[in-house]
C-alpha cells in the first residue's frame, strides 16, 4: 500500500516493548518503499516533533474503531495506550464498574492501570484488510479468523521474534538515509 503525503498512520517500533508497539504518526514523503514520518510536538514536555525515516512494511493505516468492546475480562489481549504507543497487553483485573482496568503489557512483568478509553481491540492490516486479532476474532460462518503476519504480534515463537526483530532492524538501517 502506498501513503499519501499528511495521511495519519501508525509505525511499529521495536523500542518500547519487545513485542513490538505502534505509534502514531504522520506522512510527510515517501517513495513507496520507505516514508519519511513525523510523530507529533509535545508542547506539555517541550519536545519537538521527530521525524525519521522508515520502511513501508513497518507502517499501516490507523485502524478503525470498533464498537461494544468495552466488556473486557481477564485474560482478554487487548492493546493500552502507553508513552504514545498502543502496546499489546492482557487483562490482569477489572475494577471500577467495568471501565478501569490492570493490564500486562506483553513481554514486561510490570502492570499498570488504564482506563477503558485507553484499551482498543488488537487488529492486524493484512492484504488492504483489517483482521480481528483476539477478543471478537470469530466469525458465525467459519472458524476464528486468527491469521497475523510477522509484524509486531507476540505470538511468534522466541526464536521467530529474534528473526523478526532482525528483518525489522534491518530494514530500518536500510531506511536510515537523512529526511528532507
Amino acid at each position: 500500500m502506498r501513503f499519501k503525503k499528511g495521511s495519519k498512520v501508525e509505525v511499529l517500533t521495536m523500542k518500547e516493548v519487545p513485542t513490538g508497539a505502534w505509534r502514531c504518526a504522520e506522512i510527510i514523503s515517501g517513495n513507496g518503499h520507505t516514508y519519511c514520518v513525523k510523530y507529533g510536538w509535545f508542547p506539555i514536555t517541550g519536545e519537538a516533533a521527530l521525524v525519521e525515516r522508515v520502511p513501508r512494511k513497518a507502517i499501516r493505516p490507523c485502524p478503525p474503531p470498533i464498537n461494544g468492546t468495552d466488556d473486557w475480562v481477564p485474560g482478554d489481549v487487548v492493546e493500552v495506550f502507553d508513552e504514545l504507543c498502543w502496546k499489546p497487553a492482557v487483562i490482569v483485573r477489572v475494577f471500577g464498574g467495568n471501565n478501569m482496568f490492570s493490564v500486562r503489557i506483553l513481554g514486561s512483568k510490570s502492570q499498570l492501570k488504564a482506563h477503558q478509553s485507553r484499551l482498543r481491540v488488537r487488529q492486524s492490516w493484512e492484504d488492504g484488510n483489517w483482521l480481528l486479532v483476539g477478543k471478537g476474532s470469530s466469525n458465525s460462518s467459519g472458524p476464528p479468523k486468527r491469521k497475523r503476519s510477522w509484524l509486531g504480534f507476540p505470538e511468534a515463537g522466541g526464536k521467530k521474534m529474534k528473526v523478526i526483530e532482525k528483518e525489522y532492524l534491518m530494514a530500518m538501517l536500510e531506511a536510515s538515509i537523512l529526511c528532507f
